[in-house]
């Protein structure tokens, strides 16, 4: 699955709750057709065994990393933001 394309720019963008279930919800109907599944339950269980994880998480995971990133940068841009917030 190309989970780099559907996670692109989350990580600096607000996304709410509703947005995260849609996004989840594109990557379970892409497990269910790979797997050949009809319950989203299974076409979940077959995914965490392959390593992909719940949307939420991951937009989590990325947006810590990229706050880290922003925080440690020494752009100009990024001091006078972290400045201010």
């Amino acid at each position: 699955m190309c989970m780099p394309i559907l996670l692109y720019g989350l990580d600096a963008c607000p996304v709410s709750p509703r947005q995260l279930r849609s996004f989840n919800h594109v990557v379970v109907s892409c497990g269910r057709k790979m797997f050949n599944v009809n319950a989203s339950e299974t076409a979940v269980q077959c995914l965490k065994l392959f390593g992909v994880c719940d949307i939420a998480e991951a937009v989590a995971t990325r947006k810590d990393r990229f706050v880290k990133r922003y925080a440690l940068s020494s752009s100009v841009v990024c001091v006078i933001c972290s400045i201010c917030s």
